[in-house]
């Protein structure tokens, strides 16, 4: 297959060759040979063959570049390389094609600057994307299929703490976006969250955002509340062996008392396990102290 493409492509780049070629001879003919054309439109008949020439030795460059771009890089990452190098293509182009009618080619640059920086505060949050865009391609602080949390201050996030109180969970991710990375283009970042919902984040947003990349290998935390007739001492070492018998640990386990009241404890039970979203694996352990705490209540 990549055979045949590239004998595809080679056939298109030696097409163009003869028709450059083609046209350095048609233009020597009309206006040197036989000259055809009036002198007044001869100007712009060799304009417009310089442009086309110009243009098809654009294309032939960008062929060659966007081969040896797309061997080396992911689709992803060579887009916005190949948008700039058209931009920069295109450019010469329109210079070329003024030059070649005679306008003041610098004098025209130096009025259009002003133009552009106009353009440039008028279009600042589209071109602060794909400038950002460009850079997460090229930094790549995470990759397309990695689990991340995008805590944007803009929208007023905060960083994940551990909460104090007793029935609620150990993190807030206030105000942040959290999911799996399915795209990235040079405007914005896809991720797919745990709903299922699909959030599109401006990539100048994610580029000045906290970015917290989850990896299999996380610290669970679970509390349970254990009446003060059962010792703490007589079931801490159970619960280790249960903990560590579970699904996925990795290591790293820790009980302790946390609180007391009138008649209970709190029970604080940290454990790693091999998982990117703790919840169910907080579930399990939970499940795990009931079996064990609950039928020696009395």
């Amino acid at each position: 297959m990549d055979e045949r493409n590239n004998k595809h492509v080679t056939g298109a780049m030696l097409g163009m060759i003869s028709l450059m070629i083609s046209l350095f001879i048609l233009i020597y003919v009309i206006t040197v040979v036989f000259p055809i054309i009036p002198p007044n439109f001869s100007k712009y008949i060799n304009v417009f063959f310089i442009a086309l020439i110009v243009y098809v030795i654009l294309k032939i460059v960008l062929t060659v570049v966007g081969r040896y771009i797309h061997r080396y890089m992911s689709p992803s990452r060579a887009h916005p390389i190949m948008f700039i190098v058209g931009i920069i293509g295109y450019f010469i182009l329109g210079v070329v094609v003024l030059a070649s009618l005679g306008i003041n080619v610098s004098s025209l640059i130096l009025g259009g600057s002003i133009i552009s920086v106009v353009l440039g505060l008028a279009s600042q949050s589209v071109l602060a994307n794909q400038f950002a865009g460009i850079l997460l391609t090229v930094v790549r602080p995470f990759r397309i299929g990695d689990y991340v949390f995008i805590n944007t201050w803009q929208y007023g996030g905060a960083y994940p703490v551990v909460f104090p109180k007793f029935f609620s969970v150990d993190r807030i991710e206030a105000t942040g976006f959290g999911g799996q990375v399915t795209n990235l283009t040079i405007n914005y970042t896809t991720l797919k969250l745990s709903s299922g919902d699909i959030v599109r984040i401006p990539n100048a947003i994610v580029i000045q955002s906290a970015i917290i990349l989850r990896k299999p290998g996380i610290t669970v935390q679970a509390r349970y509340e254990i009446p003060k007739y059962i010792p703490y001492e007589s079931i801490a070492g159970e619960i280790e062996k249960r903990t560590a018998s579970m699904k996925d640990y990795s290591g790293e386990f820790v009980s302790y008392v946390d609180e007391t009241t009138m008649n209970t404890y709190i029970l604080i039970l940290r454990a790693r396990f091999n998982v990117i979203v703790p919840d169910q694996k907080r579930g399990e352990i939970m499940l795990m102290l009931m079996s064990l705490i609950e039928p020696m209540k009395v």
